[in-house]
């Protein structure tokens, strides 16, 4: 897979029909504890209309992990998030983060939004003040080490049977890998952070979307968020955990070709 400068792992796929020229790329940016194929099941939906691009977000996949003194901050993440986005060769793309990279994706549109046509994310708020069960990760990897962490996460991310067997096993194995520091660390990142302020200036449409029972984030945040962004809406999923972009992976990329193309359709 290629690289960008700072050394992220990135891939690009494009399965349009030789006669669709149109669709702006999409960028996707991923969560805490996978990598840039947790939107697999995506691809076949979104990739048919429009350019994607995914990447592993720093210190998970094929990207750098930084060594555990390093001092995350949020600008490094956006910086991150614009040099993929310039690997998509468009002027403006649209951008989907779930999780903390939905977190992510607002500050970048909040630092460049000329850059976005459009912003959605999933599971993910704009502050770190009442999202739960994040404070205490350092203690469960000092008891139980990464295999502890992931039986918690996929607990706190998924029903049982919320998706195929080889799938919901493919993420255990994935999360299990993941680098201690860098889950701490960001989760640290993530609870200090509020951008209720600046978001009141949010130039770009907005969509939220929100399981009904993530143990993280309330549907609360969610509609905080809605009503702080002027161009946004907020749909509220039930029967769904902190896993939801994952355990209904179809059925959201519907929604997000449907949110995308009423866009476009406003840019034509």
């Amino acid at each position: 897979m290629p690289k960008t400068a700072r050394g992220l792992n990135y891939v690009a796929n494009d399965y349009r029909p030789p006669w669709r020229t149109s669709g702006l790329p999409v960028v996707f940016n991923h969560g805490i504890g996978t990598n840039l194929d947790v939107w697999s099941a995506w691809l076949p939906i979104v990739a048919a209309r429009n350019p994607v691009v995914r990447f592993d977000l720093r210190g998970f996949g094929g990207s750098p992990v930084p060594p555990p003194a390093h001092k995350w901050t949020m600008d490094e993440l956006v910086d991150d998030l614009l040099e993929v986005v310039a690997t998509a060769g468009a002027s403006k793309v649209h951008l989907l983060g779930e999780s903390i990279g939905g977190t992510v994706v607002l500050a970048a549109a909040l630092k460049a939004p000329e850059r976005f046509a459009s912003v959605s994310i999933s599971n993910a708020s704009h502050r770190g003040t009442g999202i739960t069960n994040i404070q205490n990760w350092h203690r469960t990897f000092e008891a139980g080490g990464g295999a502890a962490w992931n039986a918690e996460m996929m607990a706190n991310r998924f029903y049982p049977g919320a998706s195929d067997p080889a799938a919901l096993a493919w993420f255990a194995e994935t999360q299990t890998k993941s680098d201690r520091h860098a889950v701490v660390a960001l989760g640290a990142l993530l609870g200090g952070m509020d951008m209720s302020d600046a978001l009141r200036a949010f130039k770009v449409p907005l969509s939220i979307t929100l399981p009904d029972a993530s143990p993280f984030i309330s549907p609360a945040h969610g509609a905080e968020l809605r009503a702080l962004v002027p161009n946004s809406r907020l749909r509220i999923v039930p029967r769904s955990k902190h896993g939801l972009p994952f355990s209904h992976a179809a059925t959201e990329a519907q929604c997000l070709v449907a949110f995308i193309d009423e866009i476009e359709a406003g840019m034509a």
